[in-house]
Order: structure tokens, then sequence, then C-alpha cells
């Protein structure tokens, strides 16, 4: 099953034509770039995407228990917050449980507690399904 599914997407305004029927998908695994000219409206497609924008037509469909990650691209760092920090924003609850898993495997191999390989085994499968 895909991760996206797009299908017939048309978006347009009053005076210009952005996509008409546009379909495709989005495998696990898969990566997708998103290129083109001033105006040729990327945002709104990453906007449709992510339910932000509303399309004139066709359907979205993201792979039930997916998390969507956007950072605008116009924002403001906050002060003294590095780039790398600020990008984590946006799967903050992730980092949060890979946090979480190493510690329980760094616990792990100090008591050497079989439980505590379970706890890690299932974020890890929580952290897989992202």
């Amino acid at each position: 099953m895909a991760v996206l599914d797009v299908e017939g997407l048309t978006m347009s305004y009053a005076d210009k034509k952005l996509y008409e029927d546009a379909s495709f998908q989005l495998e696990k695994h898969e990566h997708m770039g998103i290129v083109g000219q001033n105006g040729a409206g990327k945002s709104t497609l990453i906007k449709i995407l992510i339910g932000k924008t509303l399309p004139v037509d066709g359907t979205i469909k993201w792979q039930k228990g997916v998390k969507i990650g956007y950072l605008d691209q116009y924002v403001d760092i906050p002060a003294g917050m590095t780039l790398i920090d600020f990008l984590h924003t946006a799967f903050t609850e992730l980092y949060q449980l890979n946090d979480q898993m190493n510690k329980l495997y760094a616990d792990y191999a100090e008591k050497m507690d079989d439980e505590l390989l379970t706890k890690a085994g299932r974020i890890q499968e929580k952290l897989d399904a992202n």
C-alpha cells in the first residue's frame, strides 16, 4: 500500500491553472522532490498534501498512522536554536521515542533485564512504522 496516494488532483486560481487531473503515489522508502519555477504551485501542492489548502478536485489519501512533519518555508528560527534542532521540531515525538529507546538499550546493557529489550522493541516498531 502506498504511503501517499493522490488521484485526479486539480488546482487552479481565477487566473491560473496549476494542475489538472494529476495522480501519483509515494511508496514506503521512496523519496519525492518538488521542483519548478516560482509560481508553478510547489508550495500549494505541499499545502494540499498536508490538508492546509483544499484542491478544486481530487483525493489525497495518506496511509493510516503516517505522521507528517511540515515546516513553513517562511519561518523565524528562535534565537539560540541550531538549524538541526529546529528541523527536529517537526518530529519531536519521534525523537523523544528514539531517545527513550536508546535509554532502554543502555539500561539493558547494565541490568540484562529482558523486559527492557521488550519495551525497546515495541518502541522500535513504532519508529519503523513512521
